[in-house]
């Protein structure tokens, strides 16, 4: 009995081995250009078309950038063919999506900001108000917090020009994970010039017709210039507008940066 547990140890060891499963294909043995299924060791599926091979790495084109994967990394590799789709590996978990830079996004605001109220780093979040879609497959669902703060907030005090505001959000997280994002925001209060001309016109005139009562053209230009002094007091005691986001406001940008992000595999 003794005698035999070696040999079924060793045939039992020779069995298991010829049973592990490699990959399905040969990637060395694949022409440059075709399309191809990599499948990480960490669960990372990688599709489009082989590109170049060495000694070291295999690279895949997957349309907006070129991905390479350390051979020692590669669990399973197959041929791709759109009219007979090959079935996704066990091992594969979770496609690698890229999100471009210009791609848009509509944020809903959890938190109010104003360029009177705010101040610099000040922390602002969001959440995203439409899912983001790349190729048919949900990358960035709606709901998904968003992060980030405040870059420049100027009130427009007396005589100070036009308030602004400017917010920068810089990551988002899904599905547990948090992405980076540069996604600018910067709104200016719109000029009040045409108003302040009209503040200081008016009364200039209207001092010029008390001017022509009390006499010459003399006192209507001493009119003139006396109403025109109070329309300018006018101004220079006069705030322009502020900026205000309230809880809840949509505001559209761009994520402002390539994205990559790990979308969970759906098995039926």
């Amino acid at each position: 009995m003794r005698t035999l547990l070696p040999s079924l140890t060793l045939a039992l060891l020779i069995l298991g081995t010829g049973c592990r499963r490699g990959p399905d294909v040969d990637v060395d043995k694949v022409p440059v250009g075709t399309d191809i299924q990599v499948t990480r060791a960490d669960g990372g599926l990688v599709e489009g078309k082989l590109v170049e091979r060495d000694a070291a790495a295999v690279k895949v084109d997957v349309g907006p950038v070129t991905r390479s994967v350390e051979r020692n990394k590669i669990a399973d590799v197959r041929l791709k063919d759109a009219d007979n789709p090959v079935r996704v590996p066990e091992a594969a978990r979770f496609r690698e999506v890229i999100v471009s830079a210009d791609t848009p996004l509509k944020l809903r605001l959890s938190t109010a900001v104003g360029s009177a109220t705010s101040s610099v780093e000040d922390p602002v979040e969001a959440e995203l108000a439409e899912s983001v879609r790349v190729d048919g497959v949900t990358v960035l669902p709606s709901g998904s917090l968003v992060r980030g703060h405040v870059t420049s907030a100027e009130s427009s005090g007396k005589v100070k020009g036009r308030s602004s505001l400017a917010l920068r959000f810089d990551s988002i997280v899904v599905g547990g994970e948090r992405y980076p994002l540069d996604a600018r925001f910067a709104r200016t209060a719109e000029s009040t010039r045409s108003k302040d001309v009209q503040k200081v016109a008016i009364p200039a005139a209207i001092g010029a017709v008390i001017g022509a009562i009390i006499g010459d053209g003399k006192g209507a230009a001493i009119g003139a210039a006396a109403g025109g002094g109070a329309g300018a007091a006018v101004v220079l005691s006069t705030t322009g507008p502020e900026i205000v986001l309230a809880l809840g406001s949509v505001l559209s940008l761009e994520a402002g940066r390539t994205v990559e992000v790990r979308v969970p595999i759906e098995r039926p």
